[in-house]
């Protein structure tokens, strides 16, 4: 009964369902009554659907600048999920009005067929030449309209088509904007460590699986940059992380493994000494013969990378041009698609 109500009744009182965003018909009538308007407004009802998807497009480079923020990832991806709800459900009313058109123009044509023969057999049971040609003007007259019925319906079903090429469009550049989103949330949160899995003596042995998937994700821009766990130099000392590009970042971008240390924001910064002055080593092992590639640097007094952290994170330190990829499978720098990288702060 529910369902006869909201979607099939015929005598219910309904609105025009393009009112919210912008169809300016404001009668409120019988749904059969609607009908007429939804056919003479579809190419109208169209260009609102375009221009609501533009707005959305929008709002979407307006959040922007929200990405950067932890606070707001929930919202901003919520935001994602309800512009793409609403696009699809814009699809699929144009999938329902399309089929309801195709079941028209189908209607038309079966009727189109059978008028020749229904009035030929009028004329012949009348016997007159006068009444065949009233049949035969008659039949000319319905003919046209048909026929124009039938053209408007095609360039209706033509426009919907595109429509519906370009909504397609969208919800593809969309799904690709919460790809890129999800992965710079990402990037911004390294992994939480689970308790027994601290590390408080200034040493990280942190263990990559899965690298060529990752490797894909990097190349394909889906998520270029991974964190690991962080970890201390001591109960109570500096907290830090480490970030990789898989396929490289600045320079090293394309042809090299970019290694970086990052300096976080910790519960005991206010006991530290600061800027953070420490020896830092990078190392990629080797799994076979322990040829390990080690790149080592002093930390930077001047450097913001090693002030006092103001925000969760400092701006990242080490190389771009940690590790050239082709260099890869000279050794057992991967080994059951498993990488292992290795930090040293003292």
């Amino acid at each position: 009964m529910r369902k006869h109500q909201t979607e099939e009744c015929e005598e219910i009182d309904v609105e025009c369902d393009y009112k919210s965003i912008g169809c300016d018909y404001t009668k409120v009538g019988k749904r059969k009554e609607l009908g007429k308007h939804y056919k003479d407004a579809s190419r109208f009802h169209i260009q609102l659907l375009l221009r609501f998807i533009f707005v959305l497009q929008g709002e979407m480079q307006k959040l922007a600048p929200k990405f950067e923020c932890f606070a707001t990832k929930q919202l901003v991806l919520d935001e994602v999920n309800r512009i793409k709800d609403a696009i699809s459900a814009e699809i699929k009313t144009m999938e329902n009005k399309f089929s309801t058109m195709m079941a028209t123009i189908n209607g038309l044509i079966r009727r189109l067929e059978n008028v020749d023969l229904n009035e030929a057999s009028k004329s012949n049971d009348s016997g007159s030449n006068a009444e065949m040609r009233r049949v035969e003007v008659r039949m000319g007259k319905e003919i046209e309209q048909l026929q124009a019925k039938n053209s408007r319906l095609e360039t209706q079903q033509r426009e919907a088509m595109e429509a519906m090429e370009r909504y397609q469009n969208k919800m593809e550049q969309i799904d690709q904007s919460v790809a890129v989103i999800t992965a710079r949330f990402a990037d911004l949160e390294p992994r939480e460590p689970s308790q027994t899995k601290l590390n408080y003596n200034g040493v990280l042995l942190w263990k990559i699986e899965g690298y060529q998937r990752k490797r894909q994700d990097a190349i394909n821009g889906v998520k270029t940059t991974i964190f690991s766990t962080y970890f201390y130099t001591s109960e109570f000392g500096y907290k830090m992380c480490a970030k990789l590009y898989m396929n490289g970042d600045g320079f090293g971008k394309g042809s090299h493994l970019s290694l970086f240390f990052v300096v976080m924001k910790g519960d005991y910064d206010a006991l530290q000494t600061w800027p953070l002055q420490k020896k830092i080593t990078m190392m990629l092992l080797d799994q076979a013969n322990g040829d390990h590639m080690i790149d080592a640097f002093n930390s930077d007094p001047q450097s913001s990378s090693f002030q006092r952290p103001r925000s969760d994170m400092n701006i990242a330190s080490g190389s771009p041009l940690f590790m050239p990829l082709g260099s890869l499978n000279n050794r057992q720098y991967i080994n059951d698609d498993v990488m292992f990288i290795k930090i040293i702060v003292d």
